[in-house]
C-alpha cells in the first residue's frame, strides 16, 4: 500500500484492510460490479483467491469493466441479480459494494446471494449511510447522492437517497446469517492502493469537476 496519508489513517479503512488481509477469498462474486473498481480493489485487497466473477445488468457498465479488468483473470457476465445463473452454494465469498439503494427488488437480490453463497463462506456489503458523526466531506458526499437520486427517479431509474445505518443493519439482520460485523469508515478502501495521491480531496481536480459535469 506504500505509505498511508494522514487522513486515510484516521479513516477506518486501514483496519478493515488487515481483517481483509486475513481472508483467502476462494471463488469471488461481486454483484453488480459497475466498471469493476471493487473487484480490482479485492484483487489487492484479499489474501488470496481462486477465481473472480463479476456481474452486473448494465450493458454499459459490463463494457467499461471488462475494460478497466482487461489483463486480469476475471469472469466478467451480462447477468440479472435477481436471477443468477449460479448454481447452489457455488461462491467462497460474495460482495455488493455501493448497491443497496439501487435495488427496486432487493430482497429478491439478496435472496439469490445468499442462495450462491456457501454456508461457511462471505458476504461484504458495502453501503454509504447518511447518519452519525459524518466528516464535511461525507455530508457533500451525501447531499450529492441525493441529487443524483432525485434526478434518476425524474428520468424513471429507480434510485434510492442515502439510507440510514440502522435501516442497513436492519435489511443485513433479516438475511438471518450465522454472524454480522460492522465496520465504518470515511474513505473507501479502494483509497489505500489509489496512486493518485489523494488528488480527489482536491476541489480543483479537473478529473472530478469533469465527471460531476457528465454526471449532471
Amino acid at each position: 500500500m506504500g505509505v498511508i496519508p494522514p487522513i486515510l489513517l484516521k479513516s477506518g479503512a486501514v483496519e478493515i484492510a488487515k481483517i481483509m488481509k486475513t481472508i483467502s477469498g476462494g471463488n469471488v462474486l461481486d454483484v453488480a460490479s459497475g466498471n469493476g473498481d471493487f473487484i480490482v480493489m479485492l484483487i489487492d485487497a484479499l489474501k488470496d483467491y481462486e477465481s473472480f466473477t463479476g456481474i452486473d445488468s448494465n450493458k454499459k457498465e459490463i463494457k467499461k469493466a471488462k475494460k478497466n479488468l482487461a489483463g486480469k483473470s476475471v469472469k466478467i457476465h451480462l447477468m440479472n441479480a435477481e436471477k443468477l445463473k449460479f448454481d447452489d452454494n457455488k461462491f467462497d465469498f460474495v460482495c455488493l459494494a455501493n448497491s443497496l439503494h439501487h435495488l427496486e427488488n432487493m430482497n429478491e437480490v439478496l435472496c439469490e446471494i445468499k442462495r450462491v453463497l456457501k454456508p461457511s463462506g462471505y458476504l461484504i456489503i458495502q453501503e454509504m449511510f447518511c447518519d452519525g458523526n459524518q466528516t464535511e466531506a461525507q455530508k457533500t458526499d451525501i447531499t450529492s447522492h441525493t441529487l443524483g437520486a432525485e434526478i434518476d427517479n425524474i428520468l424513471g431509474i429507480y434510485h434510492q437517497k442515502t439510507y440510514t445505518k440502522k435501516t442497513i443493519i436492519g435489511i443485513i439482520e433479516e438475511l438471518n446469517l450465522r454472524e454480522f460485523q460492522v465496520y465504518e469508515s470515511s474513505r473507501y478502501l479502494k483509497c489505500l492502493f489509489c496512486s493518485s495521491n489523494q488528488q480527489c480531496e482536491d476541489p480543483l481536480n479537473e478529473d472530478l469537476i469533469n465527471f460531476a459535469i457528465k454526471e449532471l
